[in-house]
């Protein structure tokens, strides 16, 4: 099947406290955001410039989703 590529529409579902270490490494804040559309779930971090950014890089998902499909 050919999977129409979307831009994932991600809503927080939950915040974490963040060990010493992650903030050793700059790293602020941590919550876990899902896709409403694809209903993938993404852990994503505050950097310490003030930026969330994906904690995984998006580009690995395709092997998976064909595995889960």
């Amino acid at each position: 099947g050919n999977k129409m590529k979307h831009v994932h529409k991600y809503e927080t579902i939950s915040h974490h406290g963040i060990t010493s270490e992650l903030m050793d490494l700059g790293i602020k804040a941590a919550e876990i955001r899902k896709c409403k559309k694809c209903q993938k779930e993404m852990p994503f971090v505050l950097t310490h410039k003030g930026e969330w950014v994906p904690l995984f890089d998006d580009r690995e998902s395709d092997e998976q989703d064909i595995l889960l499909a």
